[in-house]
């Protein structure tokens, strides 16, 4: 007995030195795709949802598996800017691009990518944001979509039915200015990031207000919380029957270097906030009061902002698609490609 005894301490105490010999894993985020192995886990074992991450390219966008970042589709586009918004309750991905003849809209099952409906904005132009969204929205709340086009020399806001994208009404028209609209709860959000400006139509609270600063990212959540923020981190936000701003400057008193369209809603409560610093890898923290901020390298700053789909915020960097887990941290390389990116949209399915 003690023989067999003192041969099981032995081995054990081998597996243990063999596992010390081993180099600890890393944690930082891969530098290319191709660094990721090809592992086709159809459900990483029920740990996340079968979410889909649309990346805006030249010529296409392109559909992101997260489960193993495969490429499920790609929907072709016309050259020029476009815009991505997802619809997740209904299956829809809305895609808006730019046509000779005009604006043109269309939805596709985000399952497969087919094409089920399309409707053209007879001399309407796509409103540029330098991402793949910002001036194209649905709302949840009434299944409408609204979309920032530029008609002549002003722009305005456009309303269409979800499903047969029949034109709806003008919500906003006439604007000398507008950078980004928002949809949520009722309520339409039209901003003027230069002039620090918002405009709220519909719902309790409507108005016109002013930050009186230029604002560099803008998001709501599904209950039509607004927030908005300047690039030195200060914010304001809007709740769904508010009059006035309030202005929050918990970021701006750390310094925080806000990110371009480096905001993003998570749920009705919190706001994940993108901003730069002087790190090696991205970093998350979380702040008392509901945002969860993501610090990213200087050295490789993401373009075109943020979107958030729990437990995961999805941008890019240059020709890559990644994410980041919003608890541990982790962050990856979803896909490389051969001309630079833009996040679009992102959706549970």
């Amino acid at each position: 007995m003690r023989l067999i005894l003192a041969l099981a301490v032995a081995i054990a105490a081998c597996g243990g030195e063999a596992a010390r010999s081993l180099p600890p894993p890393s944690s930082a985020p891969q530098a290319a795709s191709s660094a990721v192995p090809s592992i086709d886990v159809s459900d990483m074992m029920g740990a996340f949802p079968p979410t889909t991450y649309f990346v805006v390219r030249p010529g296409s966008v392109t559909a992101l598996a997260l489960l193993n970042h495969a490429t499920k589709y790609t929907i072709p586009i016309a050259a020029g800017d476009a815009q991505v918004a997802t619809a997740t309750q209904a299956g829809r991905v809305y895609v808006l691009d730019q046509m000779r003849e005009g604006a043109r809209l269309r939805w596709f099952q985000i399952a497969s990518g087919a094409e089920v409906r399309s409707q053209l904005i007879p001399g309407a132009s796509v409103v540029p944001t330098g991402s793949g969204h910002g001036t194209l929205a649905f709302d949840s709340s009434n299944g409408e979509v609204f979309a920032l086009l530029r008609q002549g020399p002003t722009m305005a806001i456009e309303e269409f039915e979800g499903f047969t994208l029949s034109p709806v009404k003008r919500r906003l028209g006439e604007l000398r200015c507008g950078e980004r609209v928002l949809a949520s709860a009722g309520r339409v959000v039209l901003a003027c990031l230069g002039e620090g400006g918002l405009v709220v139509e519909g719902g309790a609270g409507a108005g016109k207000f002013s930050a009186r600063t230029p604002l560099v990212a803008i998001a709501m959540s599904a209950n039509g919380t607004l927030m908005a923020g300047s690039a030195d981190g200060r914010l304001f936000r809007l709740a769904p029957a508010a009059v006035e701003l309030e202005t929050i400057d918990t970021l701006r008193d750390e310094r925080i270097r806000l990110l371009s369209d480096g905001l993003a809603a998570q749920a009705d409560c919190c706001f994940v906030v993108g901003a730069l610093d002087r790190v090696a890898n991205p970093k998350i923290t979380v702040f008392w009061g509901g945002f969860t901020l993501i610090r990213f390298p200087e050295s490789s700053a993401p373009s075109g902002g943020l979107l958030v789909q729990p437990p995961f915020a999805y941008y890019t960097v240059g020709k890559e698609a990644r994410h980041i887990d919003l608890q541990q941290g982790f962050a990856e390389v979803m896909a490389g490609f051969s001309d630079s990116v833009l996040p679009g949209a992102v959706a549970d399915r």
